[in-house]
């Protein structure tokens, strides 16, 4: 226990000067406290809406479909089925 004894006495001198200053700024913290009261929000709605955040645009990182839709009326589907008569 001893070594401790001289180990602490050598690593954190004390210092005079600087324990006024410090003794002053702890009694000011006391007497007029540390926190500051903020301004307070007035409200001018009854209703609360919910804020609207961040809406990132869609950046898809593949596919979601497989393979692309095959198109349903190609040149000889047209022939089977005529969007338009002739009669």
């Amino acid at each position: 226990h001893e070594g401790l004894a001289i180990f602490r006495a050598t690593a954190m001198p004390a210092k005079k000067a600087d324990s006024g200053a410090k003794a002053k700024k702890a009694a000011l913290a006391v007497s007029k406290g540390t926190q500051s009261k903020g301004a307070v929000k007035v409200r001018t709605k009854v209703h609360f809406y919910r804020p609207k955040t961040l809406q990132k645009p869609r950046d898809p990182k593949y596919p979601r479909r497989s393979a692309p839709r095959a198109t349903r009326l190609d040149h000889f589907s047209i022939l089977k089925f005529p969007l338009t008569t002739e009669s």
